[in-house]
């Protein structure tokens, strides 16, 4: 390896998150990919970046606080809204929206989307293995981050390692 050349797979890959700040916009700021904003928790970015520590723990790929240099994932929040019921019944369930902007050293290299609000199993009965692995109940907006925050890394796990 040449003398001052960084590879990426030894350096840590920066997290750090942020919110939409005006519910008026329809499109990220960040990518310009549409959004369907709504409420945001006051937590939603630390739960998103505790969801995103831990799942980059579990999948072996070190990270540091912070945007890095050379690869960084910001975790975009525009939704986060708690399930307002219980377990079996609620009057409003979770609504979460986020993206994981991947960048590099050129900049905004990759994007993964995730919006969900999670509906009755007879509203779409194509989710039922979803609705089973849930339990067979309403989950939290932190339960459904958490959701997504695995199928982002997932996702981004090639660019990440």
């Amino acid at each position: 390896m040449a003398a001052g050349l960084v590879v990426a797979s030894d350096v840590e890959v920066g997290i750090y998150a942020n919110r939409l700040l005006d519910p008026d916009l329809t499109a990220c700021p960040v990518c310009g990919r549409p959004i369907r904003s709504g409420p945001i928790h006051q937590d939603a970015e630390m739960v998103l970046l505790d969801e995103l520590r831990q799942g980059l723990a579990d999948h072996g790929i070190k990270y540091s606080m912070g945007r890095n240099d050379v690869r960084s994932v910001e975790a975009f929040v525009y939704r986060y809204q708690e399930r307002q019921g219980g377990n079996f019944a609620v009057d409003k369930p979770a609504s979460v929206g986020f993206h994981l902007h991947l960048y590099d050293q050129n900049g905004l290299a990759k994007i993964f989307v995730f919006d969900e609000t999670q509906q009755p199993l007879f509203d779409d009965i194509l989710k039922i293995v979803t609705f089973l692995k849930r339990g067979m109940k309403w989950i939290t907006a932190s339960q459904l981050a958490e959701e997504g925050i695995e199928k982002g890394i997932k996702y981004l796990q090639e660019d990440l390692k």
